[in-house]
């Protein structure tokens, strides 16, 4: 955000401006603070997770970054709506962001108003640089060095197909596992007929649950044997309603937009007893989604059609049993170390696998800081993948302090935040940009990257660049962007290239990390069952949003919710 204000800042300095504002060197001193503050804000987002103190000294430079966007977007404003009463032009050979200064500031009134809150601006800044002196931050961690060593093309390579490899996810033992839960599945018990066989794939997260659920869903055994087929991902909160429209839409029914709960689960109920059916329920936190909305139908079309079976994936080792279901318990065991070490590699370029087995002493210690789940080596394989494959390299990896910082809930991987530090000031912001949108949305890359770009956070490089070099330089700065969080394993494709883009999902785990790191952005989330009551205020109790996503519900079923619906 820094160097975006920065480059607005500057965008201000022009003459014309200076004498309007009657302000001149107020403008070029904000500057010269943002450009200090630039230094050592890297040290400072790393050490705001376990110290308060830096937490509140970023927070009050966030919101005058904030505060400084607001005011060349209420210039924009004024602009806009004096041009449409005057029927006005403004002079093209001027930069954008100051023909719009100059044309809102005809009005004195406004003029004189925006012209205090720069001053004050300017002042908050140069509080906020003496503040940071106590702190004593390295200045040397402010250039964020670019240690990639690959072309966006030699990853793309990796990534881009028209079906992504779905082995380069798993290991031999969940090939096993698959092929036995399938037979579960699939084999008649010769049990009461009224009670439905429910598998559940259990185990902490990132552990791979939803993949094995994901790679048995898909296989073509289980296609050919059950005619319906239902994917749900539940979640921690869920609107039973849309559950069962869902649930309805997936068996091949239409809904009609119907709210009412029991025409809702007669109609469910109408269209499993067709024929049999596996219903998925991807990520339960409880058998309330179980027991309150859907054991009803289910129970009731399997005995119309026995055979049918439930398939869950759950944190939870007992929640099968209390479904009150015959079940089978399957435990996700992590990766041992020669199936994490392949997938690590898989994660790599191939010119980065040639010789990499002389690193492979390295890459086993980074590994047992994984505890063998597949999300945190690929999260740390997405990291290296960026570095020079050499010894030095890996090597700051394995030694680097991230891998035991404080200040993260239990439940959160702090291996998570070894990728998240790495990131770019900009890539972060995109990053946690994708936390605004409801656990399993498919993010789309020609919807998301002009989202990135009109927030601010997409910047031409160099410091000489034009404030507006064009808008399809920036797009191609934020597809770039877009695929390098693709290649750190950050956001999943869940196809290949098409027209609109990579169509991506941001795993739960990955997600929840998202949110409690942007929970001090002034970002709001809003839905039937939850919203974030963390946000900081302005100190009256008035609380600061800065972006809202609203969601009717916690419920997106696969495939069907899409980032720009």
């Amino acid at each position: 955000m820094v160097p975006y204000v920065k480059k607005l800042i500057a965008g201000m300095a022009e003459e014309e401006v200076k004498m309007l504002l009657g302000v001149a060197g107020e403008i070029t001193k904000l500057e010269d603070n943002t450009e200090t503050i630039k230094g050592f804000l890297a040290d400072a987002e790393r050490r705001r997770i376990t110290e308060h103190s830096v937490q509140r000294w970023v927070n009050k430079l966030k919101d005058a970054m904030y505060d400084a966007t607001d005011i060349l977007d209420l210039c924009q404003l004024e602009a806009d709506k004096r041009r449409e009463s005057e029927g006005g032009s403004m002079d093209e050979r001027a930069p954008s962001c100051c023909r719009s200064l100059v044309f809102c500031l005809r009005n004195p009134v406004f003029s004189h108003r925006i012209g205090s809150r720069i001053k004050e601006l300017k002042k908050r800044l140069d509080d906020i640089r003496k503040g940071a002196d106590q702190f004593n931050f390295n200045i040397n961690f402010g250039s964020y060095p670019d240690r990639r060593m690959t072309s966006q093309t030699e990853h793309s390579s990796r990534k881009a197909m028209s079906e992504f490899d779905e082995s380069a996810i798993v290991g031999k033992n969940v090939e096993n596992d698959m092929k036995l839960l399938i037979q579960e599945l699939i084999t008649d018990d010769n049990n009461d007929d009224n009670n439905i066989k429910v598998v559940s794939i259990s185990g902490m997260g990132g552990i791979g649950k939803t993949t094995l659920a994901q790679k048995i869903f898909k296989e073509r055994t289980i296609q050919e044997h059950f005619k319906t087929k239902i994917w749900l991902s539940i979640g921690k909160h869920f609107d039973e309603a849309e559950l069962l429209r869902s649930a309805i839409k997936h068996a091949g029914r239409d809904h009609g937009e119907e709210r009412d709960i029991s025409l809702l689960v007669r109609t469910l109920t109408e269209a499993l007893s067709a024929s049999n059916f596996l219903v998925v329920m991807d990520d339960i936190w409880s058998d309330e989604a179980w027991s309150n909305v859907l054991s009803v139908p289910i129970r009731n079309a399997n005995q119309n059609k026995p055979g049918s079976r439930v398939l869950v994936t759950t944190r939870l080792k007992d929640l099968a049993s209390k479904m009150g279901e015959s079940f089978h318990q399957h435990h996700v065991s992590p990766f041992d170390e020669e199936d994490a070490w392949s997938l690590l590699k898989k994660q790599l370029t191939p010119n980065q696998v040639v010789g990499i087995e002389e690193l492979k002493n390295i890459g086993m210690d980074i590994l047992k800081k994984c505890n063998g789940l597949p999300l945190a080596i690929k999260v740390i394989g997405g990291l290296l993948s960026m570095r020079y494959p050499s010894e030095l390299e890996w090597k700051a990896v394995l030694e680097s302090p991230a891998w035991s910082v404080g200040g993260l809930p239990e439940q959160l991987d702090n291996r998570l935040y070894l990728g998240y530090e790495d990131l770019s000031p900009q890539l972060k912001q995109c990053f946690l940009y994708c936390s605004l949108f409801p656990k399993g949305t498919t993010i789309i890359q020609n919807v998301i990257t002009p989202m990135w770009i009109s927030e601010g956070f997409i910047q031409p490089p160099g410091a000489s660049s034009s404030l507006h070099d064009g808008y399809g330089g920036l797009e191609d700065i934020a597809i770039q962007y877009y695929r390098e969080l693709i290649n750190r394993n950050l956001i999943e494709p869940i196809a290949g290239y098409s027209r609109t883009g990579y169509r991506c999902t941001v795993h739960d785990v990955v997600c929840s990390f998202a949110e409690h790191m942007a929970r001090d952005e002034s970002l709001v989330v809003v839905d039937d069952k939850q919203a974030s009551t963390t946000l900081r205020g302005s100190g009256s109790g008035r609380m600061l949003v800065r972006c809202l996503s609203l969601g009717q519900n916690g419920l997106f079923c696969e495939g069907e919710s899409h980032l720009g619906h």
